[in-house]
Order: structure tokens, then sequence, then C-alpha cells
């Protein structure tokens, strides 16, 4: 399995995950011209922007970890055209991470408000 399949992999246990805790999946693999991200769902009146990150070790740190400055922006200005196409206007925002270590169909860490704007000179 080649990595961007082994994303895909862990992308779908992601969905199912948060699909199991409420959340409606809008889409999967979003790009624009800034970037990428990997889900977008909807819970209530809110909008979830999700990265998804899977490491078989820590050798090369956390998967957190990987998520940093530039990805965020990425992240974020991408999520802002997607707003904007599909006018979400009167929707909260928030941006999550779910991390996967290993290789079970569980995520070992959901952070919430992984992107705060002042963090990314927003």
């Amino acid at each position: 399995m080649n990595k961007r399949e082994q994303g895909a992999v862990f992308e779908n246990y992601a969905a199912e995950f948060l699909s199991e805790k409420g959340y409606t999946l809008l889409t999967m693999n979003y790009f624009t011209k800034y970037g990428e991200i990997d889900l977008i769902m909807k819970k209530e009146e809110t909008i979830v922007f999700i990265e998804v990150k899977q490491r078989t070790t820590d050798i090369f740190g956390r998967g957190e970890y990987a998520i940093d400055y530039k990805k965020k922006r990425k992240i974020y200005f991408t999520a802002r055209e997607f707003i904007s196409k599909n006018r979400y206007f009167n929707h909260d925002i928030r941006f999550d991470a779910i991390i996967f270590n290993g290789k079970g169909k569980t995520p070992c860490n959901w952070i919430k408000n992984i992107i705060w704007g002042d963090e990314i000179g927003i």
C-alpha cells in the first residue's frame, strides 16, 4: 500500500469515528490552489475542518508535530475558500486534527481547535 492509499484508509477511519460522534461528512480531500483539507464535517451549526495524520512509529515525531505553521496556513486559506464557495457564513468553524499511531482503526488523539488565528498571523 502506498502512502496515498494508506492516507485514504485512515481518513476513512477518522470519518467513521466522527460519524459515530454525531458529525456529518460534507466532503473528503477538498483541494484548492492553497492546499487540501482531509475531511470537512458538520455538527449542528459548526463546520469542522480536519487534518488526519497517521504514524507507524514516533521516531520522526508524533503526527501532530507535522501540522506546522505552514500547513496550518494552507488549511486556513483552503477552509476560507470552502466557506465562501458553499456559503457557510452563519456557521461556527473549528479546525481539528485526528491522529493515529500504529495501524489501529481508533485514533490515539483528537485535537480540537488546532488552529488559532493569532498563531498563523491572521
